[in-house]
């Protein structure tokens, strides 16, 4: 093996760990449990996980084994952060959703594979839906945003990002066939309809956000308790989801 090649595969390993923490729900994601879950065997994976530490990409509270997201990783996706901050730009018409349909409006991001959470408002209704917190990150394809955006991408691009996370769909008790009909009605539909995979008796519903080039990099999505979700009130949330979109979008193409 060359240095070269040495050197890209070290790297790779690395981000793979930062996204493996990423994608943890706790700060519990032990050493053993990274190891196994990035195929490493312990001392490889702890020698990695170190140097993260050390250059603050990865940290550990006190009294706890797990490891989470470090500092540094915060203030370099501030300077990456495009001239048009899609949170930003997304901030009022995300908080018209959340006030006109009265539940929980999200936004989330496209990141490679995956998704982020990168903002929640709550409605006004009295049980408000916490699906995603922000920061959550999910493969591309799970739940209503993250299904909006694959239904959105070409014929090539769905086959390429169904392989890349064919792996990890059994978690959320799904195939890649039972995925590919879903995107197959979301595009029939016009709207990405996500019941109870996110969360037991919860309906969402999502659409995708494409910026000037015309690649759907986000989307928007509502949710809320199933018996609140009639089909008469899906047509409804669609057209604010629609207006929604729409505000986004003239702002990220100005």
């Amino acid at each position: 093996m060359t240095g070269t090649t040495s050197t890209s595969q070290t790297v790779g390993r690395a981000i793979q760990l930062i996204r493996l923490v990423a994608s943890s729900k706790s700060h519990d994601l032990r050493l053993i449990d990274i190891a196994e879950m990035a195929a490493l065997d312990k001392s490889t994976a702890h020698r990695l996980l170190q140097r993260l530490v050390q250059e603050r990409m990865l940290a550990r509270d006190p009294g706890r084994r797990g490891y989470r997201l470090g500092p540094l990783l915060y203030e370099l996706g501030l300077a990456a952060l495009p001239e048009t901050n899609l949170q930003e730009a997304s901030e009022p018409a995300l908080r018209l959703l959340a006030r006109t349909t009265g539940d929980m409006a999200f936004l989330i991001v496209r990141s490679g594979y995956e998704t982020v959470c990168l903002s929640r408002i709550a409605g006004d209704f009295e049980i408000q839906t916490l699906t995603r917190n922000v920061g959550d990150r999910h493969p591309l394809g799970i739940g209503a945003g993250g299904l909006a955006i694959l239904a959105a991408l070409g014929d090539g691009d769905v086959d390429v990002a169904i392989g890349a996370v064919a792996s990890q769909l059994s978690r959320y008790r799904l195939t890649e066939q039972a995925l590919r009909e879903r995107i197959a009605r979301t595009r029939q539909r016009g709207y990405a309809l996500d019941e109870g995979s996110a969360a037991l008796d919860v309906v969402a519903l999502g659409r995708a956000v494409r910026n000037r080039g015309g690649v759907p990099v986000a989307a928007v999505f509502a949710a809320s308790i199933s018996s609140r979700m009639t089909e008469t009130r899906q047509r409804q949330i669609d057209k604010h989801l629609l207006e929604c979109v729409a505000s986004i979008e003239s702002v990220l193409t100005r």
